[in-house]
């Protein structure tokens, strides 16, 4: 019986999140408001974001910060294409097929509907609850705003 002289193959570590891969993941998830895309875009394994955001309130904020510009973004177009119609744009991909490049409204309107409620409460939009007047929690926001901006509140 010959005893085997191979060794296992070293085992690669997986990369850590640091500054520059978060900022890659948050960049990438404004611009598109895909978690998959933007783990790519960072360079970092499948599912890595989702346990980074569990494990640290400051990422998962910054994340709700992409996810409402992504939206805001998505909400742009969608009135820029509502107002102003559509061109579809058409380019030859590498065997020269022509192909024609155009966006479904019903997806991306969809997609506004499902997270509504999750871009709203991450941007602080929600009324509070507790009795407190939709006059009193105006007013609480824009003190909240001019503090931000450097007035007094």
């Amino acid at each position: 019986m010959a005893v085997s002289t191979r060794r296992p193959a070293p085992k690669t570590r997986a990369p850590l999140w640091n500054e520059e891969r978060r900022q890659a993941f948050l960049d990438t998830l404004a611009a598109c408001s895909n978690v998959a895309a933007s783990e790519r875009a960072a360079g970092m394994m499948p599912g890595s974001a989702y346990r980074e955001r569990r494990r640290s309130a400051e990422f998962r904020a910054a994340w709700d910060e992409a996810l409402c510009e992504g939206y805001a973004r998505l909400e742009l177009v969608l009135l820029e294409r509502a107002l102003g119609g559509v061109v579809a744009r058409t380019t030859r991909n590498e065997k020269g097929e022509e192909v024609k490049e155009q966006f479904s409204d019903r997806l991306g309107m969809a997609l506004l509907a499902a997270h509504r409620s999750a871009v709203t409460a991450a941007r602080g939009l929600r009324p509070a609850v507790d009795g407190e007047s939709a006059r009193d929690w105006l007013s609480r926001k824009l003190a909240e705003m001019n503090k931000r901006m450097g007035g007094e509140g």
